[in-house]
């Protein structure tokens, strides 16, 4: 069995025969003899391991957890073709992969905590429903309703479209198709943007975004994210909403982490409403989505919160 050390430790993993590169945090009184809290760590829609989710990874091993983040496949360091897929059920599946992997690390106890981050918290919310090896969960600035997000008018790629909410989600839903049909008959990977760049003029949601993922100080500092994203895979992320079942975690814990001037604060208001069960809303005064994804001012909290929820 192979050693690991305090601190971080590059790990992979199989999802579905395509390697999962991971990293895994072990905490500083680690022993194999003793037995701790584990948690899986699910990053944003195109988002890797050593960004938001590594922060939150690290920080929560600082705790005394066991915790593991990783790249999803066709991103970051993974596996997977076409590169840049944000395909919902792929993306679950791959988090169910990520629980088998840590449950195997020595002194994991048997059952599992999740955190989706952004968009993770759609697929980790699916993951928990769904799994029986996960004993709760919790929520940071989180996008469920992939399809309420996709009828908004508000996407990345709003200055491409026209018309109604439902126009402007037949020209996206043709985008896709027009790429898988491309991508079948020729193999070339047509691709949009994940990440818009601030030049681009979407408000203010997008160039917030663009300042952490396209920052070369914050989450654009890695040069195994890239901000572009597979087309042909907008179908496969827009059909997916979770809200719809949230009655299936009432026996699960559950806390939803938002920053009052957060985007999504609305749709953690959903998501707390339709849980049944123990669930708890938490608002963390003058943050922003992003704030939440790597200001210490903000993040300490999150991770205090975390902690006594996790333990």
């Amino acid at each position: 069995m192979k050693k690991f050390t305090i601190g971080k430790n590059k790990v992979s993993f199989l999802s579905e025969k395509d390697k999962i590169s991971g990293n895994l945090f072990l905490p500083k009184n680690y022993s194999q003899e003793k037995t701790y809290e584990a948690i899986v760590v699910v990053t944003p829609a195109s988002g890797i391991k050593e960004q938001t989710a590594g922060i939150y990874a690290e920080k929560l091993a600082s705790k005394g957890f066991i915790t593991l983040a990783f790249d999803h496949r066709t991103y970051g360091e993974s596996e997977g073709l076409p590169r840049g897929m944000e395909n919902a059920p792929m993306k679950v599946e791959d988090i169910k992969n990520a629980i088998s992997f840590i449950k195997t690390i020595p002194g994991v106890k048997g059952e599992i905590s999740l955190l989706g981050i952004c968009s993770g918290s759609g697929y980790s919310l699916q993951a928990a429903m769904f799994d029986g090896r996960v004993k709760r969960i919790a929520i940071v600035s989180a996008f469920i309703d992939f399809i309420d997000y996709g009828l908004s008018g508000a996407t990345q790629y709003a200055n491409e479209l026209s018309g109604d909410k439902y126009n402007q989600f037949a020209q996206q839903m043709k985008m896709a198709s027009d790429a898988r049909q491309a991508y079948f008959e020729t193999g070339e990977v047509k691709q949009c943007w994940g990440i818009p760049p601030r030049s681009e003029n979407l408000g203010e949601f997008w160039g917030r975004a663009a300042d952490y993922y396209l920052n070369p100080k914050r989450g654009g500092q890695y040069p195994t994210y890239s901000n572009m994203r597979a087309t042909i895979s907008l179908d496969t992320r827009y059909f997916f909403n979770p809200t719809e079942h949230m009655d299936l975690l009432k026996n699960k814990p559950f806390l939803i982490i938002v920053g009052e001037e957060s985007m999504s604060f609305q749709i953690s208001q959903i998501a707390y409403d339709k849980a049944l069960g123990k669930k708890e809303l938490v608002i963390v005064k003058k943050a922003t989505h992003f704030d939440l994804y790597d200001q210490d001012e903000y993040v300490d909290q999150a991770i205090e919160k975390l902690t006594s929820f996790y333990k």
